[in-house]
């Protein structure tokens, strides 16, 4: 029963903590709430189903670890009305000199590079949608751009990195 409670606990806090996280926090800060929350949920539930330390342990710093670094490579936050513009119209440039086969090849989201902010600390990166023609609410501080024409995933969305579509 304690076990139980402490478990009940555990996820109470981890999604406390997930969903009251700040888009305004530093990608470190951000990386460290999401290590702290997985590690803590890892170690309570494993250590209180009564699993090895010897066990216990090392995956919850393995858990901690991951969830850290997934959250420093991209922080997101609410885009601009310049951001949106600016980004929506690279994309739209690009996207309309690509021939048929080009565009049937980039799929359906393209990822393009937005103007930086005062906050940004990597690249702004936002995700148009070649079938609305539209960009995302959401701006991604990319820290570690990919190669322009690859695949990249933000957020859930794997798009087409077309930089600033030039």
């Amino acid at each position: 029963m304690i076990s139980l409670r402490i478990s009940f606990l555990s996820l109470l806090l981890a999604i406390a903590l997930t969903v009251t996280s700040c888009s305004n926090l530093t990608p470190g800060e951000n990386a460290a709430i999401a290590a702290g929350v997985v590690g803590t949920a890892a170690g309570v539930a494993l250590g209180a189903s009564g699993v090895n330390p010897g066990i216990t342990i090392p995956v919850a710093i393995g858990g901690a670890v991951l969830a850290g670094a997934g959250a420093y490579v991209y922080t997101k936050q609410r885009a601009t009305v310049d951001q949106r513009r600016i980004a929506e119209a690279r994309a739209r440039l690009y996207y309309a000199e690509l021939n048929q086969q080009q565009q049937n090849h980039s799929g359906r989201y393209l990822a393009v590079n937005a103007p930086n902010t005062v906050q940004t600390k990597g690249q702004s990166v936002m995700l148009y949608d070649t079938q609305t023609g539209a960009t995302s609410q959401e701006v991604y501080d990319v820290k570690k751009v990919p190669a322009v024409g690859s695949s990249t995933s933000l957020g859930n969305t794997s798009a087409t990195y077309i930089g600033s579509g030039n």
